[in-house]
């Protein structure tokens, strides 16, 4: 297609200078596309070091970009680094500092504790317009959803334990007891749940972006968690318990990846449907990306999509495994290759750094993705 555009473009080149036309040196270049800063709100994916660390493998002189900072380098804004401090309470942080994204963030955080901080990523969004109206040449990026996800499928999981209490208690935080009663099931709950996680985003996004003068707002849909190998593990924790039990272990983690993946895919669908007219916003499908990733992993120069790269350091108060990032070095992985796996660059080439978190090269392929849409629109 590119090809077959060129050939036209200079076609008509030659046909207007063959008629005179065309302004010859005369007309001017067009312009160019500015980046005066990126700035970004978002969770785990999209921080760019609050607690001193970025969610991938560390490097001890020069720390691996996120997705975040590949696009800030690609449209050559000024790099980004973190707006808030570690405690998360102040914002001393320079205020050329455009990161906002802060790990373990949720649209909606479990309670009312975090709801005015930084764990928020609606916080974040107000805290980027206290700075003032956007100019015309900022880009703004928008991540979030999945531990709202997380959060939603550990109530479920754990509602035959305590009567779904606190499964009740998080999706009556945004649904009203009649549309509760009008879901009936705690699966239509949660679908309803995830439609509001969503209208939350989308609600915050236009409020303190949109109506500020945001003209480029980028915001990427939440991938498959049943596909991380946090939730692997959990589903095989799952299946042992059914199967202990004598049951069918297989078919009730089938219908829980179904249920989930549900849900994931109505908070995306509602996001698209929320901005389907707004031209300044692109809603970059990262959900589908990632499966592509897992489902052809040899075309994007990927090897393992299920373990990660990362040791396991222990297990966890459910029993699952656990792993350290902030000591999950590229010089440790390097001298230390796992069984079935050669050279010092064997992890380069992993989908999951830890048990939820991308490599630098999945981190380097979601750039791509994101810049391959600023192009589409015409922000790059």
């Amino acid at each position: 297609m590119f090809l077959r555009t060129r050939l036209a473009l200079a076609a008509s080149a030659v046909f207007l200078v063959a008629c005179g036309g065309g302004g010859g040196d005369d007309s001017p270049p067009p312009p160019a596309v500015v980046t005066s800063a990126v700035k970004v709100v978002g969770d785990s994916l999209s921080d760019s070091g609050t607690f001193g660390l970025k969610f991938t493998v560390q490097n001890a002189t020069t720390p691996y970009a996120i997705w975040t900072e590949h696009v800030a380098a690609a449209v050559s804004a000024p790099a980004l680094c973190p707006r808030y401090t570690n405690t998360l309470d102040v914002k001393p942080a320079p205020s050329t500092c455009t990161s906002y994204g802060v790990g373990g963030a949720t649209i909606n955080p479990t309670g009312t504790t975090f709801d005015a901080t930084p764990r928020s990523v609606v916080q974040q969004l107000k805290d980027v317009r206290a700075q003032g109206p956007y100019s015309p040449q900022e880009l703004l990026l928008v991540d979030g959803g999945g531990n709202d996800l997380a959060d939603l499928t550990s109530a479920y999981l754990g509602a035959a334990a305590d009567a779904g209490v606190a499964f009740g208690a998080l999706t009556g935080e945004l649904l009203t007891p009649g549309e509760t009663a009008a879901a009936g099931t705690l699966p239509a709950i949660g679908t309803a749940y995830a439609v509001k996680l969503a209208d939350a985003l989308a609600n915050a996004i236009t409020s303190e972006a949109l109506d500020r003068d945001a003209q480029r707002v980028v915001v990427i849909t939440v991938p498959d968690i049943t596909r991380t190998p946090k939730f692997l593990a959990v589903l095989a924790g799952v299946k042992l318990q059914v199967d202990g039990a004598g049951g069918n272990g297989d078919a009730q983690v089938a219908a829980i990846r179904a249920l989930v993946n549900q849900w994931t895919v109505a908070l995306n669908n509602q996001l698209k449907t929320r901005f389907a007219a707004q031209s300044r916003v692109a809603v970059v499908d990262f959900y589908a990306e990632l499966n592509r990733w897992l489902d052809t992993p040899a075309q994007f120069g990927l090897t393992n999509t299920t373990r990660p790269a990362c040791p396991r350091t222990g297990t966890d108060t459910q029993g699952l495994p656990s792993y350290a990032i902030a000591t999950c070095t590229d010089t440790s992985l390097s001298a230390a290759p796992p069984v079935g796996e050669t050279g010092a660059n064997w992890w380069r080439t992993y989908v999951f750094s830890d048990d939820f978190h991308g490599t630098p090269r999945t981190n380097e392929l979601m750039g791509q993705l994101v810049v391959r849409a600023l192009e589409a629109k015409g922000w790059k």
